[in-house]
């Protein structure tokens, strides 16, 4: 019988302990065993297995990947005003809480997120023609009625900048009905701003009588 592979003489010996069929394969080298008188088996009809000789690669463990941080969303417009407003009312009550260097510091945030909820292309001129709707309570509704944008203000915003301007058309409402019809329609034409302006730059009415005088008017006109 000719050489047979570890293999081929393992499958010889079916039935037999490892252990046992190890030194009888040291044995069958050496030249100290003979096979069994049975018929030698095919390559075919035994299976390739790996032998004790054959180095076993060891599985390259992979590195989990770091699960990826979630992006922050960008903020809505009406976060953004209502941060806007939150700044806008802390540096009004508590400005007494903040040294120059914090208030440079909050006004500049305010200024980012008034640039970011403008519409697109606003601009404000002395000249502009306005309009303010009162409601019942401090709800109010300013708007350019020159450039149609809409801006969402309060009472007392309105009676610190601009109580003594009478370059504006003011309307009192029994309810804030009319007021929320008229939000909505800016807001679809993409025209509303949920946010006070800014006092100089995105309104630019006449705050007291100087301001008035400049323009050729009298304190108490309408």
């Amino acid at each position: 019988m000719t050489e047979v592979t570890y293999n081929q003489f393992r499958g010889l010996h079916k039935g037999t302990p490892q252990k046992k069929v190890s030194k009888l394969w040291k044995k069958y080298k050496d030249g100290k065993y003979k096979l069994p008188a049975v018929e030698e088996p095919t390559i075919e009809e035994v299976p390739e297995e790996p032998t004790v000789e054959e180095v076993v690669e060891k599985p390259v463990k992979k590195t989990p990947k770091k699960p990826k941080k979630a992006k922050k969303s960008e903020p809505t417009q009406m976060e953004k005003c209502n941060e806007y407003e939150r700044y806008r009312r802390e540096l009004d009550r508590f400005s007494f809480k903040y040294n120059e260097e914090e208030t440079k510091k909050v006004l500049k945030r305010m200024n980012e997120y008034a640039k970011d909820t403008i519409p697109e292309g606003y601009t404000c001129e002395p000249t502009d023609s306005w309009k303010i709707w009162f409601g019942p309570s401090e709800k109010s509704l300013l708007i350019n009625t020159t450039r149609r944008v809409a801006f969402k203000v309060d009472r007392g915003w309105w009676q610190k900048h601009y109580q003594t301007t009478i370059y504006v058309d003011r309307e009192l409402l029994k309810s804030n009905d009319l007021m929320d019809k008229i939000a909505k329609q800016y807001s679809i034409l993409k025209r509303y701003v949920p946010r006070t302006p800014v006092v100089g730059l995105e309104c630019k009415l006449p705050q007291g009588v100087k301001d008035i005088q400049m323009r050729g008017g009298h304190a108490g006109d309408r």
